[in-house]
C-alpha cells in the first residue's frame, strides 16, 4: 500500500514540476525535493543497527581492551 501512496505522489510532483515550470518558478520542486530526500537520507542514517552489527562492535572492542 506504501507503494501506491509513493507513486501518486510521485505523479503529483512531476505534474506540480511541469506546472511550477510553465510559471517561470521551476526551483521551488527542487527545493521541495531536496528537503524530502533530506529527510529520507536522515531516516535511514538513524535507523536503530541491527543484532548482529551490535555483536560485530562488541567483538571489536573486547579485540582492543
Amino acid at each position: 500500500m506504501k507503494r501506491i501512496f509513493v507513486f501518486i505522489g510521485l505523479i503529483g510532483v512531476c505534474i506540480g514540476t511541469v506546472y511550477l515550470y510553465q510559471r517561470q518558478l521551476g526551483a521551488i520542486p527542487f527545493l521541495l525535493l531536496s528537503i524530502y530526500f533530506f529527510i529520507l537520507a536522515y531516516k535511514q542514517l538513524s535507523k536503530k543497527p541491527n543484532h548482529c552489527d551490535e555483536e560485530e562492535k562488541e567483538k571489536k572492542n573486547n579485540r582492543y581492551s
